[in-house]
């Protein structure tokens, strides 16, 4: 095949190259992210799955709660059945929005005695389900029966039971019997998730509710594969055909309380649905680049080719001792050599010259022609690389100084956005794989501004682009690394210098915003198009990406932007008003702790001088539990506290704080919300859930960067009471401390109306 060795087979060969691994690579990074996406979808079900068994076994343990109270009956001492199946009526009455169906009471052999439903002196059926009364008895503790057919409603239900003990022995089961929707309450947050299915199932594999075909399905058994899977097993997961016939991707958990298992499936094209798209996307995408770039390697080609052609029969034509005509296309190379030609035609028409002069005038042309070929040969194999050329200059020390600072310059200039391309490539991989560290320390925000500022001042200033900044020296205090801060505001201002036409303006805003700071970026640009705004921070994705673009890049600078944000635990959103309307982006850092000044804080242990509390406000002899997960937090409000004469003990979780509680009682907890394993929420529930003399009601303040209304709400409704956004004051957290410990005043202290416990 001829056209194998020819200019046009060469260029689509070298398209081909270059747009292939390109291409591939972007392959490999779909495929790593569809999984990362899988694997997060995984854990958020193992998220859901803890949480559906926890609302279960809280939905139970409330009946239990309710029903160890009834089994405190005066009635049951002297055993008055029908005094005791009256309040029993009452009772059941009060629960009938949480399910329950009836109540019923058996000796300790298991003898019916009362049932709500059947009048006192009737006969009342047998217990459907010994075992867990007999279970009830042996253990004194609480048991939760399978699902049965109720003998007096015959209707699907189970039973909750507890001892009823006197004189030290069990001489009565409670049983409240309950529906089977009793427990759609629990199930109630899957229902808004049409692409999963929650179920919960009893000890025998029956269906005790399900968020889908509830009322088909309740009393039915789970399909075989699940009930092999979870049969004898604590948690799980598997694939597996769901009662719709549905390929699913499940995941479960057995309640220790109840021993039931919680099950949610979620369909495997949900699962994978992502990643096929992203590669359907891909490959068409790489398709049309490659088919776009051989059809412009096509064009350039026959650019080329016709001025070659035409070359080529002009130097037929001298051959034969005729003109060589005008010369094709505009290559400067061609016409020189048409020039060359001309000559050589003009000195071969001479008949008057000598052989000698012939041959000589025919060696002028040869040499003409070898010194186009070398010219053609070097325009076709552009662009040579400037970085090569100049490294072979530098090293063969041919420059003087002027001349090698501009090599310098030359090669810094072309190195540099291949740089800066793979340190992006670099960090989104980073970020990708979880292994992207911070330095945490205390920043500056005014200084990590301006050198980003410095960093971009001379690629504005060559596009005559005004830099007008507004930076609030008080704006903090920020904990984060200063480094990929600054690479977070620098990808703003260089993203802004790119879009911004010539003479534009870029503006720079720091302030401080209630519990947060932010880094306001806008610019008189070009702006962003409606549908271009929700995806300005994806990987990849940028708002043009034809072959004609006007701008280069990856678009990895603005996505991390997002991903350095929210490693420092804020946030960044993008606004426009549309194309040709500039653009703004603002980016939201929290607080720390607390501001006491500047300077970085001495790592010793702070005294009166160094931590100013308000005067006449001591904690002398009050004992405070401080938790936070957040090394610099604790030190710091450990100072704060013992500044004022506080006894402070710190715990960096919430197990070691409740652990903590049980050896050493604190007069006030001071906990953060967020953290890992159990939050703040977790502990107070805990500590509220304590008899009194062991802590129950001890004094508590949430301490935390959540500032919202609804924050505040959950907060208090959780059991703290106070709610306090960081970052606070050392005098007005000292404050809140005496009021909570019974130091309201100064009065208060000085009279010693306060004693601490021991």
């Amino acid at each position: 095949m001829p056209w194998l060795g020819s200019l046009r087979a060469h260029l689509v060969a070298l398209t081909v190259v270059v747009i292939v691994p390109i291409v591939g690579f972007a392959i490999y990074l779909t495929v790593e992210l569809g999984r990362a996406q899988q694997q997060a979808v995984e854990r958020g079900l193992d998220d859901t799955v803890s949480a559906l068994v926890t609302a279960v076994d809280r939905e139970l343990v409330s009946s239990i709660t309710t029903l160890r109270a009834l089994a405190t009956s005066r009635f049951l001492d002297g055993g008055d059945l029908a005094g005791f199946h009256e309040q029993a009526r009452r009772v059941l009455a009060s629960q009938a929005d949480t399910g329950w169906t009836s109540v019923r009471l058996a000796a300790a052999d298991g003898t019916p005695l009362m049932h709500t439903l059947i009048t006192p002196g009737g006969a009342v059926p047998p217990d459907p389900d010994l075992p867990t009364l007999r279970a009830t008895v042996a253990t004194r503790q609480p048991a939760i029966s399978s699902l049965a057919l109720g003998p007096v409603t015959h209707q699907l239900g189970f039973g909750v039971r507890v001892p009823v003990v006197r004189d030290g022995a069990v001489r009565y089961v409670l049983t409240a019997t309950l529906g089977a929707r009793a427990m759609a309450a629990a199930l109630a947050s899957q229902h808004g998730a049409p692409d999963r299915i929650a179920v919960l199932y009893d000890r025998n594999d029956a269906i005790i509710y399900r968020t889908v075909n509830a009322e088909r399905l309740i009393g039915t058994l789970v399909t075989p594969r699940l009930a092999e899977q979870s049969r004898g097993r604590q948690t799980g997961k598997l694939d597996d055909v769901n009662r719709e016939g549905t390929p699913v991707r499940s995941v479960f958990q057995r309640s220790p309380l109840s021993g039931w298992v919680v099950a949610v499936g979620i369909p495997r094209r949900v699962l994978y649905a992502p990643e096929r798209r992203s590669l359907t996307t891909i490959f068409a995408a790489g398709l049309a680049v490659i088919g776009l770039s051989a059809g412009l390697a096509l064009v350039i080609e026959r650019r080329i080719r016709r001025p070659i052609a035409a070359l080529t029969t002009a130097v037929q034509a001298v051959g034969r001792g005729e003109p060589p005509g005008a010369a094709v296309g505009k290559l400067r190379e061609v016409t020189e050599a048409f020039g060359a030609l001309e000559r050589a035609a003009a000195l071969l028409t001479e008949r008057h010259q000598t052989q000698v002069a012939a041959r000589a005038e025919a060696e002028a042309s040869s040499r003409a022609k070898d010194q186009f070929l070398a010219v053609l040969s070097h325009e076709l194999r552009t662009p040579l690389n400037a970085v090569f050329g100049w490294a072979r200059m530098l090293r063969a020390g041919q420059l003087d100084a002027t001349a090698t600072a501009r090599a310098l310059e030359a090669i810094e200039r072309n190195a540099h956005a291949q740089v800066q391309l793979i340190d992006d490539l670099l960090d989104v991989s980073r970020v990708v794989s979880g292994k992207m560290r911070l330095d945490v320390q205390p920043v500056d925000l005014v200084s990590v501004v301006e050198a980003a500022l410095d960093a971009v001042r001379p690629a504005a200033a060559a596009k005559d682009l005004r830099l007008q900044t507004v930076l609030d020296p008080k704006a903090g205090p920020v904990t984060g690394d200063p480094a990929r801060l600054q690479q977070v505001v620098w990808n703003l201002l260089i993203n802004a210098v790119k879009f911004t036409p010539r003479g534009g303006r870029i503006q720079v805003h720091l302030q401080r915003i209630n519990s947060h700071v932010e880094i306001v970026v806008s610019d008189s640009g070009q702006g962003i198009a409606a549908d271009v705004l929700p995806f300005i921070f994806d990987r990849f994705r940028q708002a043009d990406s034809s072959s004609t673009r006007a701008h280069s890049g990856l678009g990895l600078g603005l996505a991390l932007v997002k991903h350095l944000a929210e490693l420092h635990g804020g946030g960044v959103e993008a606004q426009s008003a549309g194309e040709g309307r500039g653009a703004t982006f603002v980016v939201k850092l929290p607080l720390s702790l607390a501001d006491l000044g500047s300077g970085p804080l001495p790592r010793v242990h702070p005294v009166t001088s160094t931590l100013q509390t308000p005067a006449g406000v001591r904690l002398d002899g009050v004992r405070v539990l401080v938790v936070d997960d957040k090394p610099d937090a604790l030190e710091l409000a450990a100072a704060i506290l013992s500044a004022a004469g506080a006894l402070v003990r710190t715990a960096a979780s919430a197990g070691e704080a409740f652990e903590a509680l049980q050896r050493w009682r604190a007069d006030v907890l001071v906990s953060d919300i967020e953290m890992p394993g159990e939050d703040g929420y977790a502990l107070i529930r805990k500590v509220r859930a304590l008899e009194p003399e062991r802590g129950g009601k001890t004094p508590a303040v949430a301490l935390t960067a959540y500032g919202r209304v609804q924050d505040r709400m959950l907060s208090l409704s959780a059991g703290y009471n106070m709610h306090v956004p960081k970052p606070v004051d050392p005098g007005e957290f000292t404050t809140i401390v005496a009021s909570l410990a019974g130091r309201a005043t100064p009065d208060d202290a000085a009279a010693g109306g306060y004693t601490p416990r021991p």
